[in-house]
């Protein structure tokens, strides 16, 4: 396709792009992330099917940008009939100022939830025209048309043979914020390494985004309401994007994404899997905070994934008084790893997140006034604090991007915090805080969550184990693994953590098997001072935390008037 002629000013100098010809984009050969289908099929039209092979999706899947600097191309994108508003100036601080932007900036962000370890730099064009095609089009045409005046190759921070990141900042709102069909909906492209458009200056772009220079306010009197004002956007849509181009995968469902009742339905095709805990989640993505300016830190598998933070590995055994410090501020022993089943890569990961931290970041929680108003007040309240537990089954997701779509694709979730305040046997007139309200843990009878950490602050949710709710098992049996916040100090939270391994339910006096001798080695232990099972939770076998004679009357009902065998379901 043959390109335009056009004359354009970058960083202030005025040039001519000399007319060339362009390979038209080729959807078939990457993936788009973002976009629900129903938004996809009317932004873009009908998608071919894709050309990717199995090898493809694996590279894709498994890339990871680990390099010190992340060098960003950003090429800012307005139409005559919608003019930008903001100067290149302005973006250029959004985008790549350190420690002046008001509330931080995409630099600060990276360098923040990386330990130092990611430099975000780049450079910013001035306001391109792009009246020559369709505003809803795939933005890679521009890369070709400013090919002559641009060396992509200064753009290789890791000399990989691929651009590390290019944005396309276009003015007007996200149609992900203003529900407008007339606006673009933000997303990511991603290709295999060493494709994509290009060559250019001998390197390809094989990953890019695109987010909005403005949002639309909502209406504080009735948040479901606009204003009809528009405000210079925030970062939280930059950073969520911007980590795709780490290589990090979205970590909400894509399932049913813009049909609203998935948000309060339990058990859909929409469950929210990490909630406010990563801006790669849709809350933390910012969707739902309409009056947050300020991101969610990335979750301790997506900074584990990059290699920004090594998890300690806690073999089977007893340990009291370990200290989580915050993971916001400290990448020492801040994120610990429990195995389940290591051959599956299922375990559980604990972070503790403190919003009081000196981290810029991290600090609000998700506002879903835009919903529930006016049972909620419009804004958003301090994110809470306590430990996170996230449940992780990366065999699940080896081979797909698209690594947490949950039913029906998958019978789970690939990585899901544990909700401490979700509890089916609980109604609104036992939830602390009520129905629907500001202070609650869960709104009751909705599936709509707060995803509430486990803390010694509120009562009933301090301990993790094989028989709380949420309770520790597996996804292919019980893991047995209790968790127990004692407490928590400023930048400290102290737990007990105990991973007794495998073992039979009920075999009381480790035999091998269940019989009669496990009923008489419980007798002996509760009334004879006889010695206790091993490991205690094999005495437990009606999986009610405790070792009483409501164990020995089930031993004895499964043994010889055919029972529920034990074990927790």
């Amino acid at each position: 396709m043959k390109k335009l002629l056009e004359i354009f000013v970058i960083c202030g100098l005025v040039i001519m792009v000399i007319p060339s010809f362009a390979s038209p984009m080729d959807l078939s050969k990457g993936m788009i992330l973002d976009i629900p289908q129903e938004i996809m099929d009317h932004q873009f039209g009908k998608i071919p099917s894709s050309q990717l092979t199995r090898q493809d999706s694996i590279e894709i899947a498994q890339f990871r940008f680990t390099a010190d600097t992340l060098k960003v191309l950003a090429i800012l994108v307005e139409w005559d009939n919608r003019p930008h508003t903001y100067s290149r100036e302005t973006f250029d601080s959004l985008l790549f100022s350190r420690d002046v932007f008001p509330g931080g900036s995409v630099a600060d962000y990276f360098y923040e939830v990386s330990y130092g370890k990611a430099i975000v730099v780049g450079q910013v064009l001035d306001w391109y025209n792009a009246d020559w095609y369709t505003p809803n089009f795939y933005f890679e045409d521009i890369l070709w048309t400013l090919d002559p005046v641009i060396d992509y190759s200064q753009f290789d921070g890791n000399h990989d043979g691929d651009v590390d990141a290019v944005v396309f900042i276009r003015t007007g709102n996200g149609q992900e914020d203003s529900h407008n069909t007339n606006d673009i909906w933000s997303y990511a492209m991603v290709y295999p390494p060493g494709s994509g458009p290009g060559p250019f200056d001998g390197v390809y772009v094989n990953r890019w985004n695109t987010s909005p220079e403005t949002r639309p306010l909502h209406n504080p009197a009735n948040p479901r309401l606009f204003l009809g004002v528009n405000v210079r956007n925030r970062i939280r849509v930059f950073c969520h994007e911007m980590s795709h181009c780490f290589g990090l995968p979205d970590l909400y469902d894509y399932d049913n994404k813009t049909d609203t009742t998935t948000f309060y339905t339990p058990n859909d095709y929409n469950d929210h899997p990490v909630n406010d805990w990563c801006v790669m989640g849709y809350a933390g993505y910012g969707l739902f905070s309409i009056g947050s300016e300020i991101p969610s830190h990335l979750c301790g598998w997506s900074k584990k994934e990059i290699g920004w933070i090594n998890p300690i590995v806690l073999p089977q055994g007893t340990y009291g008084d370990v200290v989580i410090h915050n993971i916001e501020t400290t990448k020492d022993s801040s994120l610990y790893l429990l195995p389940i089943i290591p051959a599956e890569g299922e375990y559980f990961l604990l972070e503790y997140r403190n919003p009081t931290s000196t981290a810029k970041f991290d600090k609000l929680d998700t506002d879903y006034s835009v919903f529930f108003w006016p049972a909620l007040t419009y804004g958003c309240d301090p994110l809470d604090r306590g430990l996170i537990i996230t449940h992780v089954h990366d065999s699940l997701g080896a081979y797909y991007l698209r690594i947490n779509n949950g039913t029906p694709t998958y019978a789970h979730y690939t990585v899901k915090i544990e909700d401490a305040g979700y509890n089916p046997n609980r109604n609104a007139t036992s939830n602390p805080g009520g129905w629907v309200s500001d202070s609650a843990q869960w709104w009751y009878p909705y599936e709509t969550q707060l995803a509430a950490s486990f803390s010694d602050d509120v009562p009933g949710q301090e301990t993790f184990s094989y028989c709380t709710i949420p309770n520790s098992r597996g996804y292919f049996g019980p893991s047995w693994i209790t968790v127990r916040v004692d407490s928590i100090v400023d930048d400290k939270l102290y737990a007990n953590i105990r991973i007794p391994g495998t073992f039979l339910s009920g075999d009381a006096n480790s035999s091998g098997v269940v019989d009669i001798g496990d009923v008489v080695t419980l007798i002996n232990y509760l009334y004879k001072s006889g010695p206790g099972p091993v490991p205690t939770e094999a005495g437990d076998v009606n999986c009610d935390g405790k070792i009483d004679v409501g164990d020995v009357v089930y031993l004895i009902n499964y043994l010889f008037k055919g029972g529920t065998a034990p074990g927790c379901s």
